[in-house]
C-alpha cells in the first residue's frame, strides 16, 4: 500500500466533498422535490456521483494520468461503485426503513462509513507503480 501523504489525504478530503455534493444534491432534490423514493434517489445519485468520484480520484487525488491500465481502473472501479451502491442502499434501508430514521441523518452516517473505507480502495484502484 502506498504512503498516505497529508497531501494526498487533503485532495481526498476536498475532492470527497465535491462528490458528496454531486451526490446529495440529486439526492436531495429527487427525493424532497420530485416525490422519488429514497432509494431509487440514492442509485440515481450515486450514478452521477460515481462519475464524478473516477474523474477526480483518477487524475486530482492519486495523480494517475496513465491511459494504460486505465480500462481496468474504470473496470475495478465500476465493481467498486456497484457495491458502494449495494451497501449504501441496505444500510439506508436498515436505518430508515426498519429503524426510521430521517434519510438525511442516515446517509450522512452511511456516507461517512463508506468515504473512509473508499480513499484505501481508490488508493489501491489509482495506484501508480513506482518506476
Amino acid at each position: 500500500m502506498s504512503r498516505a501523504s497529508p497531501q494526498k489525504i487533503a485532495r481526498f478530503l476536498i475532492s470527497g466533498g465535491i462528490v458528496i455534493a454531486a451526490y446529495y444534491v440529486p439526492y436531495y432534490s429527487l427525493t424532497k422535490f420530485f416525490g422519488v423514493w429514497y432509494l431509487l434517489s440514492s442509485v440515481i445519485a450515486s450514478i452521477i456521483s460515481s462519475l464524478v468520484n473516477f474523474v477526480l480520484q483518477k487524475l486530482w487525488t492519486f495523480e494517475n494520468k496513465s491511459i494504460a491500465n486505465m480500462h481496468l481502473q474504470v473496470v475495478a472501479f465500476t465493481f467498486v461503485s456497484i457495491g458502494y451502491t449495494i451497501a449504501n442502499g441496505g444500510m439506508l434501508y436498515l436505518l430508515v426503513g426498519k429503524l426510521h430514521w430521517h434519510y438525511l441523518v442516515a446517509q450522512i452516517i452511511v456516507s461517512s462509513i463508506l468515504g473512509f473505507v473508499s480513499y484505501f480502495i481508490s488508493d489501491w484502484i489509482f495506484r501508480n507503480p513506482t518506476p
